[in-house]
C-alpha cells in the first residue's frame, strides 16, 4: 500500500522523508501515512505511522539518526490531543502509563493522525515482523559475542583497552576484521596496526582533552603505501612515536612540555595534540620495538612494486615448403648440373626423410 499524505503535507516533502525513512524501517514494515509535526526539544517536524509504530522525526538527520520518539503498537495504551501554546500536541501514553510526546499536530491533520493511530493500536505489532527482529537481534548479538571473544586474540602492550577504545576500533574496521597488535599509551591514546594501514586515536576523555577535542577525540587512518617512515625520539624516561607521510613531515622537535602553558588546539608542535604522533614511554616502547620492527617490514614488503612478467606468444616457424616443391628445386639443381646423379639421389633420399620425420 502506498503511504497516505496528510492534508497539510506537501507531496514533494512527504516523497523525500519517504526515502529518508526506508533505511529506518524494520523488516517487512510499511509506512502508512505522513504527517508534519512540530516541537522544539527534541527538534520534530515529521510524524509516520506505519504497520508496526509510530515515529516522530527530525527530516534533516532521520535517514542517519533514525526517530526521535518511537511507540511499538503492542505498546499503545491510550493517546490524545493535548492543547498547548504550540498547538494541539499528540500524546500517546504506552502500557506503562508513560506519557510520549509526538509534536504539535495542525487542527486539518488531526482527524487523519487520529485515524490511522487508532488503527495502529487495533492491528497490533505483526507477529511475523516481531519474529524477524528476534531472529535479527540473536545473529547480532551472537556476532557481538563472537567480536568480544577474538580480541583476546589481539597483541596488547600496555594496559587493556577501554570499551571507548574497542568502540573506536570496531567503528574504523570490517565486521570480521581486528588489529594483530595495539599500543595502548593509556591517556595519550592508542596506535592499533592492520594489514593495510595504521590507527592512531586519541579518544575518551583525557585523551580528548589532551588533543583540544574535549568530549571527542581524534582519529587518524594510515595507509601503509602513505608511510614513509616511523620514528621513535626519547629522552630519559620517555618519548613519542612518528608516523611519517608526505603530509606529516618529521621536521618539528616535538616534547611534552614546550606547550605546557598554551592551549591544547594551538598547541602546534604538541606529541599529544598532533595525530601522527603517540607520547609513549621507552620502557613500552621497548616491549613494543619487535612489533615495530615488524610493521617497518610489513610496510616496506606492502610499497615494494610487484612485477608481473608476461610472456609473449612464441612466434610462428617459419613457413616450410612441401615436398614436392623441394624435389622439384633438387630436380632443377640436377637438371642444371649443379648436383650429379650420386648428390641428387642423396638429397632426395635425405628430403623425403626429413619431410617423414617431421
Amino acid at each position: 500500500m502506498a503511504p497516505q499524505y496528510a492534508p497539510k503535507l506537501k507531496e514533494k516533502v512527504a516523497e523525500k522523508w519517504v526515502t529518508s525513512l526506508r533505511g529506518q524501517l524494520f523488516p517487512g514494515e510499511e509506512i502508512w501515512a505522513l504527517s508534519k509535526t512540530n516541537q522544539v526539544r527534541p527538534v520534530l517536524d515529521g510524524l509516520a505511522i506505519t504497520n508496526a509504530r509510530v515515529m516522530a522525526f527530525s527530516s534533516i538527520d532521520v535517514a542517519t539518526r533514525g526517530p526521535r520518539v518511537a511507540l511499538e503498537a503492542d505498546n499503545i495504551s491510550r493517546f490524545e490531543f493535548v492543547k498547548k501554546m504550540t498547538g494541539k500536541q499528540l500524546h500517546i501514553t504506552d502500557l506503562a502509563q508513560q506519557v510520549h510526546q509526538f509534536g504539535a499536530i495542525t487542527d486539518a491533520d488531526i482527524d487523519f493522525v487520529s485515524h490511522y493511530v487508532h488503527h495502529l493500536a487495533s492491528a497490533g505489532f505483526p507477529p511475523g515482523i516481531r519474529e524477524t527482529l528476534r531472529a535479527r537481534d540473536a545473529v547480532a548479538t551472537e556476532n557481538v559475542r563472537a567480536r568480544e571473544a577474538r580480541r583476546f586474540d589481539v597483541e596488547i602492550i600496555g594496559a587493556p583497552l577501554k570499551d571507548v577504545a574497542w568502540r573506536t576500533i570496531d567503528e574504523h574496521t570490517a565486521p570480521d576484521e581486528l588489529p594483530w597488535f595495539v599500543i595502548n599509551s593509556g591517556s595519550a591514546g592508542i596506535l592499533a596496526a592492520f594489514e593495510d594501514r595504521l590507527i592512531i586515536a586519541k579518544v575518551g576523555g583525557m585523551a580528548g582533552f589532551m588533543t583540544g577535542s574535549m568530549g571527542g577525540g581524534r582519529v587518524t587512518t594510515f595507509p601503509y603505501s602513505d608511510i614513509t617512515n616511523i620514528e621513535y625520539n626519547s629522552g630519559m624516561m620517555s618519548g613519542v612515536l612518528e608516523v611519517l607521510t608526505p603530509s606529516y613531515q618529521g621536521t618539528a622537535n616535538h616534547d611534552y612540555w614546550r606547550s605546557a602553558s598554551t592551549s591544547r588546539n594551538k598547541a602546534g608542535d604538541s606529541p599529544f595534540t598532533l595525530s601522527n604522533c603517540l607520547p609513549l614511554p621507552k620502557a613500552q616502547h621497548k616491549l613494543a620495538l619487535p612489533r615495530l620492527t615488524e610493521l617497518q617490514k610489513k610496510i616496506i614488503d606492502y610499497k615494494r612494486p610487484t612485477f608481473h612478467v608476461q610472456h609473449s606468444p612464441s612466434a610462428a616457424a617459419a613457413p616450410s615448403t612441401s615436398l614436392a616443391e623441394e624435389l622439384h628445386n633438387l630436380a632443377d639443381l640436377h637438371h642444371q648440373g649443379i648436383l650429379d646423379d650420386a648428390e641428387f639421389a642423396a638429397a632426395k633420399q635425405a628430403t623425403i626423410a626429413r619431410h617423414s620425420n617431421s
